[in-house]
């Protein structure tokens, strides 16, 4: 009984020790907007992997490394780059997921006497599925991201670095993308 007791504290003070340093958590996130336009109307202009330049306010350009492969520039100061790549095109669900491979560094700071870069997004590991069904006649079209921060080691976090601020920073471009693509389809 007396080792069971040790055996117990040991394992009450070891606890918090372990939920601090597994590092950070997967997070998700999910846009949804209705468009007023047809559902085949609106897959085709999703699935075109490297046409979202032409819906997505904050994407200048996209550039093709053969048909599975996108790097796209996004309008913002210094022109930082996303290499994503097209991971599966699922016809019957009108469902097209992506991974990114690669993003630009936009900066380096010194954080905890560590060379931190910030990407452009704060993200690693990230996954994404677009998909449009039909509702009520309309197109709804949701996007959903799956990732962890890009700093990966544990708190204290840099600024612009938590899971909070990866989840807003994808929220927001998901957000923009899907006004842009509403926009392009209803004019």
């Amino acid at each position: 009984m007396k080792k069971f007791l040790q055996f117990a504290v040991a394992a009450l003070v070891a606890l918090p020790m372990i939920s601090v340093a597994h590092g950070p958590t997967r997070q998700t996130t999910s846009e949804t907007i209705t468009i007023n336009a047809p559902v085949d109307k609106v897959w085709e202009v999703i699935q075109d992997f490297g046409g979202i330049h032409k819906w997505h306010p904050e994407v200048a350009s996209t550039e093709m490394q053969g048909d599975e492969t996108r790097i796209i520039t996004l309008t913002r100061g210094g022109s930082p780059t996303i290499t994503e790549s097209l991971t599966r095109v699922e016809e019957d669900k009108k469902t097209i997921r992506t991974r990114i491979n690669e993003m630009s560094v936009i900066k380096t700071i010194e954080f905890n006497s560590v060379e931190t870069p910030y990407y452009t997004l704060p993200v690693s590991t990230y996954s994404s599925w677009l998909s449009v069904k039909e509702v009520g006649g309309k197109a709804e079209v949701q996007w959903r991201g799956a990732f962890y921060r890009s700093f990966m080691n544990n708190p204290p976090v840099p600024e612009g670095q938590s899971d909070r601020e990866a989840v807003e920073a994808v929220s927001a471009f998901y957000a923009k993308g899907l006004e842009g693509l509403k926009a392009a389809l209803e004019k």
